[in-house]
């Protein structure tokens, strides 16, 4: 389906484009005039067509009551995207549905247990060291 909605998407992207020139070049050069009817079937067209190819690529869709999607999210657990935050930490989606509330290590852990965290005592510390040292 991935290459047919994308085939659809191009086609469409294709007939807009041209939809959008003719309608450019006919205002130009006729500016009084309405707009031809090849020229608004083309829209027509081509806007159904890319909607049927951006409905075929979407992705599925989630459930509409918060309990039942966090419950299928728990029952197939973390899924890394391969993406990565600035602090070096791997970007989970459809995994555990609270982990935004940063219990993982926050409570009786250790660290401060919210991911993309930016420890400002820490920082203010180790530039007050690199003050010290001379800046170097």
């Amino acid at each position: 389906m991935a290459i047919l909605g994308t085939a659809l998407n191009a086609v469409g992207l294709l007939f807009l484009t041209h939809a959008v020139y003719s309608t450019h070049e006919h205002t130009a050069t006729f500016a009084h005039t309405p707009l031809p009817l090849d020229i608004t079937i083309e829209l027509l067209t081509s806007i159904l067509i890319l909607s049927a190819g951006i409905v075929i690529t979407s992705p599925e869709l989630r459930p509409i009551k918060w309990a039942q999607w966090a419950g299928k999210m728990q029952r197939q657990g973390r899924k890394g995207e391969g993406k990565w935050t600035r602090e070096g930490e791997e970007i989970l989606s459809e995994g555990d549905s609270f982990a935004f509330l940063g219990l993982d290590s926050g409570i009786g852990g250790g660290g401060e247990g919210r991911r993309g965290f930016w420890d400002v005592r820490a920082k203010r510390k180790e530039y007050a060291e690199w003050v010290k040292a001379g800046g170097k």
